[in-house]
């Protein structure tokens, strides 16, 4: 019995020990995790920037060069700067954690975003492999990081190059309005309302020539019906003459017939008296009078004569405006036509007329995109140097080398343009000429062994490499102590501790010196002892034994040529000789009582006695300069490298070639752009910009000029010849204007001149008629008188027949003038006619003139509408267009948050990043909770056999009855180690107030369903039993999700892991933790399993023992 209970108390203190032990080790890494979060060990990363960069729009762009300087100043990471072989060494060797590689096209492709193929840029970053996966992560982390930082960079350049390019359009469309604007007035003013005024003297025209028709349709009609009257008086004339005659005939004929005077008397009396004869007379000189009438000039009367003399005026006015018009128009093609289209020109374009006066040169009609290619294609050629060390070329000047000032002239010149065009110029670039970078491959060799010589120099301080150094030191005896101090030369180490700093002395085997160093004054101290350096000891020689330290990555081939000067000084410290006290008085000298005794017979005071200082002489007794590599063998091994050289020629010439070739290309660029000659070797660039170097031929000065004049000369022929063609045409108008003028005046001085002449004619005709008249009357009368008398008709005959006669003659006379003045007539009825024909091709030309003005103006107007209409649309699109751009530049500058908006709308705020140790992992819980239990239950089957192996009476009791006390028990156990585990894991989990509750309840209900199956199978089923449970665990352990399986949710694992009961189990904390809803139904399946459990228990049943033993014995 008191085995048993001894056994049970060890029970229960393992079963405390194991739920208590295993829930801490569980959940304890939490805490561990938090307090050791955020000591990532900084990571090694070699950053090698192979970007050469690119030329946008004359300005440089280097993103590698950029990130370079950016990261050199982050302390997050240890960043160096290596070169691209040294890298790689260092990230296989573990020196690195991560190396990132831009490559050398890196900005080129990154700005490639004009061409027709743009290019994605790449960065190559490799991670060292060295197991260590939070380093890993760090490295991958920092590398995106830095990807993404170049990819806000590049996006920022794309922006304000976009926003450049749109403020420059933003001034230019200002700019075209105000032109458009002042093109538009000038349009107007000078175009416009002068073809308008032009159109209107062409109407005038057309008016006057429109009134001298009529004026000459009316002198027309008026000629028409004077013909038309001339006509039929000719007739009447004719008939009349026709009848004389007859009468002349019939007289000859009837002469000598002798007939009745009284007949013959009365036929003539009556031949003559007749109405007709007498109307025909009257009519003939009715006409005549109203011809003559009508050839006179009367105010009152517009009669042909006026109308002509009116026609003459009005031919005179037109002919002396279109004179005039000549006038100008003839003063405006003379001679001073060019110079004044030359001058107005002049002052157009050069802004004189305006009172802002400027200037345009080649360089500002190309939009300077003439500048922009040579700098593009120097900077292009400045960039393929091989070498920027002037060093270079000074020594090969030295050497005698061919051309070498020309590259020297080239490389000052590249330098002075770049620092006066802002050019990110690199003067760290060096590089020999071929022959030289032979010589230096070879000496790099030779520098590489040396420094492998130094590197094998064992070392007791990691990260440094050690150079011992030796020198002698003459040691002088002395009355005062010595002291040897030095300085430690700069960039090496002296550390204390490891003996770094010795002294011995064959005449001294012992110690002659204790070392130390002050690290307040950085000084190392070598006190000499006093018995070495006593006035009795000889002088002696020491050696001083230095281990200098430096750090490995100064360890370089130009380190190792540096000289070590170490200044050693010897301190020397002599006492002062000892004081001694004042002579005593003379005793031959009397003494004056109370005075060598003091008052009241006192000693006398004696002063103290002040030792003098100690004196110390220091003196510089300096170490030999020493050299890790001397500068003699240098020079002594490139003498032999030289002697050695054995290069080909053709090697050696394609080299130097290649080395020179963008040097002469450089030079011809300048010699083109500025004029300058770098071969001339008194080329003095000292004082004085590039800009003022150049020549006048070159090609910076044509473009730099002003070429107003030039221009001007140069269109000032052209607008001349358009302006004199259009000026010639319309001479040629007014010219055939004036022709027709004169010819039309000429017809009417013609028509004027006949019509004087008619007039003169009508009047002696009027005068012939009148005496005609006057002659019929009085031969009326003699006929009468001779019919009266009757008896002379036969004397008369004679005189009858002249009288009769002279009749015709005078008849024949009248005639004849009456045929002139009708054919003058129709003469002037020509004339008429051509004068209104010339007048009607006036009118037709003066309407056709006016049409074309009409139409001129008509398509001015429209066209001063459609510039006026486009102002305004330019106006409003330019107002648009500073609106939308009006926040892109503060001032002048750039608008830099806008550019940073654009380039980062959206910004990413990283939260608290949740490690493993954080986050809640039921897995470990149910595992604790599974292994407690399993331990649990093992044990207390175990102690049910052993039990009932000593109890006999156990088959007596009821079968519940028999399991009473080992299911309390067991209920017991389940219920404190769920306590346990509940309360440790609440403790490391943060738990409080109601949560710790629930959590409580949750683990201690757990832990009683877990002991009391476990338990129940270990009674029960015993070996099954225990394959049982580790098929569960076995189910859970390998297919959870917490140690990050992934199954497909289709497979059989996915549904061998839905039948784990341990899987529910984790469920329902996750279910918890995550304030799900559905916890609550696997709190209460839970709960069901419980008492199932603790029911199953109550029957466990056993065979009898003689069962059990029979089995054994068969077994």
């Amino acid at each position: 019995m008191k085995k048993i209970k001894w056994s049970v108390l060890v029970f229960f203190v393992l079963a405390l020990l194991l739920s208590a032990g295993t829930s801490f080790l569980a959940l304890e890494q939490n805490a561990t995790k938090k307090e050791t979060e955020g000591t990532i060990k900084k990571l090694s990363i070699a950053l090698v920037n192979n970007d050469s960069g690119t030329v946008v729009n004359g300005t440089d762009i280097n993103f590698g060069e950029a990130l370079t300087a950016k990261v050199l100043k982050e302390n997050d990471q240890e960043w160096q700067t290596a070169p691209a072989n040294f890298a790689r060494n260092g990230l296989k060797s573990g020196t690195y954690d991560l190396m990132i590689t831009i490559p050398q096209n890196f900005s080129e492709k990154t700005m490639s975003m004009d061409s027709e193929n743009p290019e994605k840029a790449t960065i190559e970053y490799q991670i060292s492999k060295t197991g260590n996966k939070d380093a890993e992560a760090e490295a991958e982390r920092v590398a995106l990081e830095k990807v993404n930082e170049l990819n806000g960079r590049v996006i920022d350049v794309y922006f304000g190059t976009i926003l450049n390019s749109l403020q420059t359009a933003q001034d230019s469309i200002q700019k075209l309005v105000a032109k458009e604007e002042t093109y538009g007035s000038i349009y107007n003013d000078h175009v416009n309302a002068p073809l308008s005024q032009y159109t209107q003297q062409f109407k005038t025209v057309q008016d006057y020539t429109g009134t001298s028709k009529e004026s000459f349709r009316s002198l027309q009609d008026i000629l028409k019906g004077f013909g038309t009257g001339l006509a039929d008086g000719t007739k009447t004339n004719e008939t009349y003459f026709q009848s004389l005659e007859k009468l002349a005939k019939n007289q000859e004929t009837n002469a000598l017939v002798t007939k009745s005077f009284a007949e013959k008397m009365t036929q003539n009396d009556q031949a003559m008296s007749t109405g007709d004869v007498s109307e025909q007379l009257a009519n003939l000189k009715s006409s005549n009078d109203a011809i003559y009438a009508q050839f006179q000039k009367m105010e009152e009367n517009k009669t042909m004569a006026v109308q002509v003399d009116n026609v003459q005026k009005y031919l005179d006015t037109i002919n002396e405006q279109v004179a005039m018009i000549n006038n100008e128009v003839t003063t405006k093609m003379g001679d001073g036509l060019t110079e004044n289209v030359r001058t107005d020109l002049q002052n157009y374009i050069s802004g004189q007329d305006s009172g802002n006066p400027k200037t345009i040169s080649l360089n500002d009609l190309a939009d300077s995109k003439l500048h922009d290619r040579f700098n593009d294609a120097i900077w292009r050629a400045m960039q393929q140097l091989s070498n920027h060390d002037k060093r270079v070329f000074e020594k090969a000047i030295e050497d005698g080398a061919y051309d070498a000032g020309t590259y020297l002239n080239v490389l000052k010149l590249a330098e002075k343009y770049a620092s006066e065009n802002n050019k990110d110029w690199d003067y760290s670039i060096s590089a020999k000429l071929p022959r030289d970078k032979e010589v230096d491959d070879a000496m790099a060799a030779y520098m590489t062994e040396k420094l492998d010589e130094i590197k094998a120099i064992s070392s007791s301080v990691s990260g440094y490499y050690r150079y011992p150094i030796t020198t002698e030191v003459q040691i002088e005896p002395s009355k005062g102590t010595q002291r040897l101090y030095f300085a430690v030369p700069r960039d090496f180490y002296i550390f204390e501790g490891i003996d770094a700093v010795k002294i011995s002395s064959d005449a001294h085997p012992d110690a002659i010196a204790d070392i130390s160093y002050d690290a307040d004054k950085e000084l190392w101290y070598i006190d000499l002892k006093p018995e070495v350096t006593a006035e009795t000891e000889s002088a002696f020689t020491a050696t001083l034994a230095i281990d200098l330290y430096m750090k490995q990555e100064t360890l370089t081939s130009s380190f190792i040529q540096q000289p070590i000067a170490i200044d050693l000084y010897k301190e020397i410290t002599t006492p002062s000789e000892p004081v001694t006290p004042e002579e005593p008085t003379n005793p031959d000298e009397p003494t004056i009582p109370g005075e060598e005794e003091g008052e009241g017979g006192e000693e006398p005071v004696t002063p103290p006695v002040v030792p003098d200082p100690p004196t110390v002489e220091t003196s510089r007794i300096g170490i030999d300069t020493q050299y890790m590599l001397k500068p003699e063998d240098v020079e002594q091994k490139r003498q032999e490298v030289l002697s050695n050289l054995q290069s080909t020629v053709k090697s050696t010439a394609d080299d130097t070639a290649k080395f020179v070739a963008p040097y002469y290309r450089l030079a011809e660029l300048f010699r083109v752009y500025y004029g300058i000659n770098a071969s001339n070797e008194t080329l003095d660039l000292d004082g004085k910009r590039l800009t003022e170097l150049a020549t006048a031929n070159s090609y910076y000065t044509q473009f730099n000029n002003d070429r107003i004049a030039a221009i001007v000369s140069a269109i000032t022929d052209s607008v001349t010849r358009f302006i004199q063609r259009d000026l010639t045409i319309f001479k040629q108008q007014v010219d055939e204007s004036q022709t027709r003028v004169a010819t039309t005046k000429e017809n009417a001085n013609v028509l004027t001149d006949r019509l004087n002449e008619t007039t003169a004619q009508a009047a002696t005709m009027n005068q012939s008629v009148a005496k005609m008249l006057e002659n019929v009357e009085a031969w009326r009368k003699a006929s009468l008188e001779l019919l009266d008398k009757g008896g002379v008709v036969v004397t008369n005959t004679g005189d009858e027949k002249t009288a009769t006669l002279a009749l015709g003659s005078e008849f024949q006379t009248l005639l004849t003038q009456s045929k002139s003045l009708a054919d003058a007539s129709k003469s002037n009825l020509n004339s008429a006619d051509n004068v209104y024909k010339t007048f009607d091709a006036i009118d037709q030309q003066a309407k056709n003139i006016q049409n074309s003005g009409l139409g001129i103006v008509t398509q001015a107007q429209r066209l001063s509408t459609n510039m006026s209409d486009k102002l305004g649309q330019d106006q409003t699109f330019a107002g648009n267009f500073a609106d939308v751009m009006k926040n892109s530049r503060v001032g002048d500058r750039p608008n830099e948050d806008l550019y940073n908006f654009l380039s980062n709308p959206v910004t990413k705020v990283k939260g608290d990043t949740i490690a493993a140790g954080d986050t809640f992992t039921p897995y470990l819980i149910v595992l604790v909770c599974f292994i407690v239990a399993l331990f649990t239950g093992y044990v207390i089957a175990a102690q049910e056999r052993k039990r009932r192996q000593e109890d006999d009476f156990e088959e007596e009791m009821a079968l519940a009855y028999q399991n009473t006390p080992i299911t309390l028990l067991t209920v017991g156990i389940g219920l404190i180690e769920g306590a346990i585990i509940g309360a440790i894991s609440a403790y490391f989990l943060d738990l409080h107030n109601v949560l710790f509750v629930s959590w409580m309840g949750i683990i201690v209900l757990i832990m009683l369903v877990f002991v009391t199956i476990a338990t129940y199978l270990l009674r029960q089923l015993r070996m099954i039993g225990m394959f049982l449970l580790l098929v569960i665990l076995a189910m859970y352990l390998f297919l959870t999700e917490a140690v990050g399986l992934k199954i497909d949710k289709d497979s059989i694992l996915a549904t061998v892991r839905s039948m784990s009961p341990l899987q529910y189990v984790e469920n329902l904390l996750n279910s918890f933790a995550s304030r799900a809803d559905d916890w609550l139904i696997l709190m209460y399946s839970l709960i069901g399993a419980a008492v199932i459990g603790i029911a199953v228990n109550l029957f466990v049943w056993h065979r009898n023992k003689q069962a059990e033993g029979d089995d054994d014995h068969d077994a």
